[in-house]
């Protein structure tokens, strides 16, 4: 029993530093002696999530539910995988039960505040949020779900008081650098954001969430970018039906405008061509502008190392598309007339494929993908075969438009699976 106890609290010791596998090593031991310490199966539950073998440790946490259904720990655990995996819904309904045996650990409505934010229910996950910190005043879960949710909210100056006395209780806590990062990020601060995704990084070099938030950072520096993540921020804030409406919204009323201006006097006429011009200015800057930010991050001394190697190459055969597209059209026009020209032609596919190739992962893989990610394969593998037959005099103007709508098509589809 007390080489038991010794490793069990060796285990816990391991996990509080970070050393994972050295603490399954320990608990492994332990439930070789005794396959049915509910305890050490929590732990190793722990472990597997650290690792981000989030099914495994789910499984162990439930095993450990049917050795000892009173405890409420094991319940918050299970939460916690089901929310990791984004199965929100029951994580809810683990996080309910955790409360309802123990009402007096500030940790679950923590969590219970994070579940209401990924459901944009920010006022209720501010309510959950201060219930924990009611209990206890200075718990960096609620601490960090408070800030996010009062920022939602629009409440900034509270958001920052609250944002400071999280960073004063807890200077060297990577998760809490990470909060405040996305918080200033979707205030438009990005340069104070900057320097807490850099905190985090140093003190988690392997926390992903900083490292996504310390790029955006850095691509918020462009104007146009900023803009269109500011956007994303706004419309990702609103309820589930509206960020389809909005955007649909958006389409038709240009769609309307560009209409009625046809048959308007010249000025009205005008002011309607602007607006339409706009409309797929912004349109196509919101597929091209994140890779070509990339493009950018090739050249910055922190964004360099923040790139995954997927996101370099589709930088970098997103440009190269549009750069082969621009030349193809100027050569065509510089020494062809007709509309029908070879280059004329090649020059608009390659321009197309970029938007496949923006959103395009890599290395490839055609088994358990998604529908965006088959069939951005599908259209740049079309896209290249009807460039090899507008150069072989082959392509014909049906072929063509077959291609152009599929494109189209393809822009609503991939932003469906994106939603």
């Amino acid at each position: 029993m007390a080489d038991t106890i010794v490793l069990i609290q060796r285990a816990h010791l391991l996990l509080s530093q970070g050393r994972s596998e050295d603490a399954i090593r320990q608990l492994s031991e332990v439930l070789q002696a005794d396959p049915n310490n509910d305890h050490a199966l929590s732990l190793m539950a722990r472990a597997r999530f650290d690792q981000k073998r989030y099914k495994e440790g789910m499984d162990l946490a439930q095993r450990a539910i049917s050795l000892e259904p009173t405890e409420s720990y094991y319940y918050y655990l299970l939460a916690f995988g089901f929310y990791s995996v984004d199965n929100n819904a029951h994580a809810q309904l683990n996080i309910r039960k955790a409360i309802e045996l123990h009402p007096y650990q500030p940790d679950y409505f923590g969590l219970w505040a994070l579940l209401l934010l990924e459901k944009n229910m920010f006022s209720d996950a501010l309510e959950k949020a201060n219930d924990g910190l009611s209990i206890d005043p200075e718990n960096i879960s609620c601490l960090n779900a408070r800030a996010t949710a009062l920022n939602k909210l629009d409440r900034t100056d509270e958001s920052i008081d609250t944002m400071r006395t999280v960073l004063d209780q807890d200077p060297e806590n990577y998760y809490t650098h990470i909060t405040v990062g996305w918080n200033l990020l979707e205030k438009g601060k990005q340069k104070e954001a900057t320097v807490h995704f850099r905190e985090a990084l140093r003190l988690n070099p392997n926390a992903e969430a900083a490292r996504a938030g310390l790029k955006q950072s850095l691509k918020a520096n462009i104007p146009p970018y900023k803009w269109l993540l500011q956007y994303s921020f706004w419309i990702n804030n609103k309820s589930k039906n509206a960020k389809w409406a909005i955007p649909i919204g958006i389409y038709l009323g240009v769609r309307a405008i560009d209409i009625l201006s046809k048959h308007a006097s010249p000025a009205v006429a005008m002011a309607g061509k602007v607006i339409v011009g706009l409309y797929i200015l912004v349109a196509l800057a919101s597929w091209f502008i994140n890779p070509l930010a990339n493009i950018f991050l090739f050249f910055h001394k922190d964004g360099k190392h923040a790139l995954t190697g997927s996101e370099k190459w589709g930088a970098v055969l997103t440009t190269s598309a549009l750069l082969s597209g621009v030349g193809l059209l100027i050569y065509h026009l510089a020494t062809q007339t007709g509309d029908e020209s070879v280059y004329f032609i090649s020059g608009v596919i390659a321009l197309t494929l970029a938007l496949p190739l923006s959103v395009l992962e890599l290395p490839l893989r055609l088994r358990n993908n998604t529908i965006g990610q088959l069939y951005a394969m599908a259209l740049i593998l079309t896209g290249l075969v009807f460039i090899g037959l507008t150069f072989a005099g082959l392509m014909t103007i049906n072929l063509f438009w077959v291609y152009v709508i599929a494109a189209i098509a393809f822009t609503w589809v991939a932003s469906f699976v994106r939603r």
